[in-house]
């Protein structure tokens, strides 16, 4: 006998995997609109008080709804005041907001939250260009100094951070597809390189999309056991710290005089000498501090690039970022997480998780990206689901 509607309405449960996609859902919706010029139509600090609401559904989940031990109920509450002291002290939300999700995340398939990231964030960025396109949001149009490049933003904030957009919704569906990923899958990613090269002039996000294509084609090769690839591939779990370590020494030492580190500095458009200015002008702290920034994105950000582009300064590397930002303990757990994600990812055969960070490493050395809810989901394969499922033992999806 079939039970009626109301029937089924009582016995409805809400688990907290199913709160916990709901919460992803929003928060990233929420996160990602902070990035386009919609916030022009809201008070600045309304995103901030979204987030929170998203924030409480997860916060209930992993103290009323996980099963944990006290070990783990200590763990997560030092973990959390933490990230709590670091958000005062940087006067900045977006790594608590990345923290709460990365510790919400146990008992959930991570292979739904990618999925939910992805159609999520493909409807939100086609929705984006499209009302950039129409006029209901600015297209900020920027051109490269001394030349006649234009660089369009597509309604978010700034070129770059739209061509980042494009890089992790591609990497998302990589991991997505990883063990069917053929030749069509890596021309696509090399034609979006060029465009966001042709549109937004955005070098590194399509230094990010052609590497894309050989760190995968070897990471699949090796969850296939191909030895050479094999052999190479096993090494991807290091990169995180190699990469974070010589982003961070080349910036600490860096000096005009230099002339590799100043040949270094010029390819990467002067982040080397930015970031050798906040460590002179900030230094370290263990739980991280107030940095004053101005940047050329959003509509205001435009105007000072247009009148006043000597005020610029922003740290622009994420590894630079948290480190100066956030402090040093945060600094270490996020290497940490990194570094565990790729490890399990290589032991497991898998190397779907640890070939997606690579190229996530490779974007954070230049850009500020990694551990933004809006931009980069794969943080959040800390805690969650990934092997649990025999389909995900041998490869991180199905």
């Amino acid at each position: 006998m079939s039970l009626s509607v109301a029937d089924r309405i009582k016995g409805f449960r809400i688990s907290g995997a199913l709160l916990y996609e709901v919460a992803f859902i929003y928060c990233f919706t929420v996160a990602f609109l902070q990035t386009t010029l919609f916030t022009a139509f809201f008070d600045k600090g309304l995103f901030r008080y979204l987030l929170m609401i998203g924030l409480l559904l997860v916060l209930f989940k992993v103290f009323f709804l996980d099963q944990q031990s006290i070990r783990t109920f200590c763990f997560n509450l030092i973990v959390l005041a933490i990230l709590a002291l670091t958000w005062r002290k940087a006067s900045d939300f977006t790594m608590l907001t990345m923290g709460v999700f990365v510790i919400g995340a146990r008992g959930v398939d991570f292979r739904r939250i990618v999925r939910d990231y992805f159609i999520v964030g493909i409807i939100l960025l086609v929705g984006t260009i499209l009302c950039s396109q129409l006029g209901i949001i600015k297209n900020l149009v920027y051109t490269r100094f001394g030349t006649n490049i234009r660089r369009q933003s597509f309604g978010i904030v700034y070129p770059t951070d739209f061509a980042a957009h494009v890089v992790y919704l591609f990497l998302a569906y990589c991991y997505l597809r990883f063990k069917r990923l053929s030749w069509p899958t890596y021309l696509a990613a090399i034609i979006a390189a060029l465009a966001v090269y042709k549109l937004c002039d955005a070098r590194f996000d399509t230094l990010a999309l052609l590497v894309l294509v050989p760190v995968l084609f070897i990471g699949k090769r090796a969850y296939y056991g191909h030895p050479n690839s094999y052999f190479i591939a096993s090494f991807y779990w290091t990169i995180p710290v190699i990469f974070a370590y010589i982003t961070q020494v080349c910036a600490y030492f860096y000096s005009p005089h230099n002339h590799l580190l100043s040949s270094i500095n010029k390819g990467l458009s002067g982040r080397l000498a930015l970031s050798h200015q906040a460590f002179s002008q900030y230094g370290l702290s263990l739980f991280g501090k107030h940095v004053i920034e101005h940047g050329w994105g959003n509509a205001s950000g435009l105007q000072m690039f247009l009148n006043n582009p000597g005020r610029y300064f922003y740290i622009d590397s994420s590894f630079i970022r948290v480190l100066i930002m956030y402090g040093i303990i945060v600094a270490l757990m996020l290497l940490v997480t990194m570094t565990i994600i790729s490890w399990r990812s290589v032991t497991k055969g898998s190397f779907a998780l640890a070939s997606i960070l690579v190229v996530v490493s490779l974007s954070a050395v230049v850009e500020q990206h990694l551990f933004d809810l809006g931009f980069d989901p794969f943080l959040l394969a800390l805690f969650a689901n990934v092997y649990s499922n025999q389909s995900f033992i041998k490869g991180d999806q199905s």
